[in-house]
């Protein structure tokens, strides 16, 4: 879309010019995933007085760790998208100018690459009441806390981060995602910023949780549960992925 003034008036009573606006619509697979354990009737008395209330919150927990996956690989990973009212989508890739490294040449994570990430959302034209998100892992918090440059002025903020009891530092809100890391051997990592405008997020449930004895299985209680889960990025302007050394 051409901005304002990019199209100057001809004459006082000419015809009015139109901006042209663009639309698009992006697609984002909804796929399955089940998420069940189970306990032995045996085991129920080594366990505390109410072992589902456990198991549950593990549940929970393994849960909210795919939806980061999910979010986290939607943000950075090829979106679907279209231009007509034709069943034809195009794969739309993070494009090179928002991304700061590769993981054949790292960076090295300091304070100037998160100087860079905020100049970078403000070359975007990004609003400043949006709020940029980081993800981090064990290895950028370990920078972080060894770099005096980064938790000189914010030394209490640093600290509160280290124990988990914050999540807003030095400007940006951080998220603990572990699996910014490709494989534990490895040498980089691809983290990203972004804002809560650049991703779409569907769920739906298909099975709610449940805590059923199986007589089929020798009176076994079984936890779970089946949802439905997709993400699309919708902006790459308001996405930023970026590869350090580690």
């Amino acid at each position: 879309m051409t901005g304002f003034g990019d199209l100057q008036t001809p004459t006082r009573f000419g015809d009015t010019q139109y901006n042209e606006v663009d639309f698009a619509s992006r697609l984002a697979t909804m796929s399955n995933y089940s998420n069940f354990t189970h306990i032995a009737p045996q085991d129920l008395p080594k366990l505390k007085a109410h072992p589902q209330d456990e198991m549950i919150q593990r549940l929970v927990s393994a849960r909210n760790r795919k939806i980061d996956s999910i979010i986290y690989n939607g943000l950075i990973g090829t979106a679907q998208r279209k231009t007509t009212e034709a069943d034809t989508f195009t794969a739309v890739a993070l494009p090179a100018e928002q991304q700061i490294g590769t993981s054949a040449a790292p960076v090295a994570f300091s304070k100037q690459l998160l100087i860079d990430i905020r100049t970078k959302f403000m070359e975007n034209e990004v609003p400043d009441d949006e709020e940029i998100i980081v993800t981090y892992n064990s290895d950028m918090l370990n920078m972080i806390l060894a770099d005096s440059t980064l938790t000189s002025a914010d030394y209490l903020q640093g600290q509160m981060l280290q124990r988990g009891e914050i999540n807003t530092f030095l400007g940006f809100k951080w998220v603990p995602y572990q699996k910014i890391k490709a494989t534990p051997a490895s040498t980089y990592a691809t983290g990203v910023a972004y804002t809560s405008k650049a991703l779409k997020f569907g769920s739906a449930s298909i099975s709610p949780l449940k805590v059923v004895e199986r007589e089929d299985k020798n009176r076994t209680i079984s936890i779970g549960h089946i949802d439905s889960y997709g993400a699309v990025r919708t902006d790459e302007k308001r996405v930023l992925a970026f590869t350090f050394t580690v």
